[in-house]
């Protein structure tokens, strides 16, 4: 089977994205992929989809679809975005299945900055290099969605009868403490610069997008001969250039370069980062390496233990029931003993 949706309406840096292409940046090759992996991951998982599924990303902009053909189902989590399905509300997290003739609309609602549209079945692109990823800037394995654009959709499945919803968005409303690892060259930096990062709040400024976020509040002056070359970078990196401002690199960053970096977002926190939103206030606190990890163990059994909830949700009773042992300990009722 297979569906095809029409984009009625479109904002700037919608994508397809799925985990992206970790292991080349030794060719100049970003990793890409989605802003928000652990929704992402959420998206996928309530429609049974298999890991690294594309997804349609979409941004403050929002985007409006129509189902030409087909019928298909779709499950939409991330920010606490507002969804209408033919002009009717229904919950920021939530599946649901599209026939011929429904329209779905998504509209940012009161905080988020990304949220994933997973659609059970497989969109018609070519991959490269094992990934569906956009990247933006280069126009590696297409473009922006488009208004007008005809999205293709194969083997769809439309095994969600109702609106259902999964969580409540509130639950996942990003904090405004962000956790971080100093290094790999705080060396650059005087001793109360760094007490500054984990010790002053910062804002999150207008200059945001998939490849970075500028953060603006007290300078980050460097106060050491650079004596570092250009190296290879990583996602989550808090890189200080010229003038002070903290940038922290995302999905798109480019692979190398030569401004210190004084501190590294921990992973398990850049999902909460990306989902912040121009004008708002963040503030950093140290970790050592050691509690990123715990931090990103935690994250990893709180986001199982979510889809799991999640799936057992989507069944009913009688399938739960038929799923468990209920006969365990079960003896003949003769037995006195």
């Amino acid at each position: 089977m297979s569906a095809k949706l029409k984009v009625l309406q479109v904002g700037p840096s919608v994508s397809v994205q799925d985990n992206g292409r970790p292991g080349h940046l030794r060719f100049g090759v970003t990793g890409s992929g989605v802003m928000d992996r652990s929704s992402y991951a959420i998206a996928n998982a309530a429609l049974n989809n298999p890991i690294g599924n594309p997804a349609i990303e979409v941004s403050l902009g929002g985007i409006s679809l129509e189902c030409l053909e087909g019928s298909l189902s779709m499950a939409v989590v991330g920010g606490s975005f507002s969804l209408l399905l033919n002009d009717h509300p229904i919950p920021a997290w939530a599946m649901f299945t599209m026939n011929v003739g429904d329209n779905l609309k998504v509209r940012p609602g009161d905080w988020g900055s990304w949220c994933y549209i997973a659609i059970a079945g497989l969109v018609d692109a070519t991959p490269w290099l094992d990934s569906y990823a956009v990247h933006l800037k280069s126009g590696v394995c297409g473009s922006a969605i488009q208004q007008g654009d005809v999205l293709t959709i194969g083997s769809t499945s439309s095994s969600v009868a109702d609106v259902t919803r999964l969580a409540d968005p509130g639950l996942f409303k990003p904090s405004a403490t962000i956790r971080a690892v100093p290094g790999p060259q705080d060396r650059f930096f005087a001793d109360d610069t760094l007490d500054n990062l984990f010790s002053k709040s910062f804002t999150v400024s207008a200059e945001y997008d998939r490849m970075g976020m500028r953060l603006s509040g007290c300078t980050l002056t460097v106060s050491a001969r650079l004596d570092m070359p250009s190296e290879p970078i990583s996602r989550g990196s808090l890189q200080v250039p010229g003038h002070g401002d903290p940038i922290c690199l995302m999905a798109d960053h480019h692979t190398a370069g030569g401004y210190p970096k004084i501190a590294t977002v921990i992973s398990a926190d850049l999902d909460v980062l990306c989902q912040h939103r121009s004008g708002a206030q963040i503030n950093f606190e140290s970790l050592t390496p050691a509690q990123a990890v715990a931090a990103a163990r935690t994250q990893h059994k709180t986001l199982q233990a979510l889809t799991d909830s999640i799936l057992l949700n989507r069944v009913s009773m009688a399938e739960r029931l038929w799923a468990n042992n209920l006969v365990s300990g079960v003896t003949n009722a003769t037995d006195t003993n």
